[in-house]
C-alpha cells in the first residue's frame, strides 16, 4: 500500500499515474486526461514537484521522479520527503 504524506490529495495519486503513463507533460494536458480543472493539476504538480515526485522542466511541463516512481511502486514512503 502507497504510504501518502499529510499534504497529499487522493487525485496526487492520478497525476503521477499519469504523467508515468505519458511522460513529459502540462499541466493542462494532465487534467484533461484525469478529468480535474488544469489550474488544480497545475497546483498539485507543483506541489508534487515541491516534494521531489515530479520535476518541473522549463517549459512548464512535467515528468515523473525516480522518487515519483519509487512512491508508485510501494517502494518511497511519502511521508520521509522534505522541502
Amino acid at each position: 500500500m502507497r504510504q501518502r504524506a499529510d499534504w497529499m490529495v487522493p487525485i496526487d495519486d492520478a497525476i503521477l499515474e499519469y504523467v508515468r503513463d505519458a511522460g513529459e507533460v502540462p499541466p493542462a494536458v494532465i487534467g484533461r486526461n484525469i478529468d480535474t480543472h488544469r489550474n488544480y493539476a497545475g497546483e498539485r504538480c507543483r506541489t508534487l514537484a515541491k516534494y521531489g515526485l515530479l520535476e518541473r522542466h522549463d517549459d512548464g511541463y512535467y515528468s515523473i521522479s525516480e522518487y515519483g516512481e519509487g512512491y508508485l511502486d510501494e517502494e518511497l514512503d511519502a511521508t520521509e520527503l522534505t522541502t
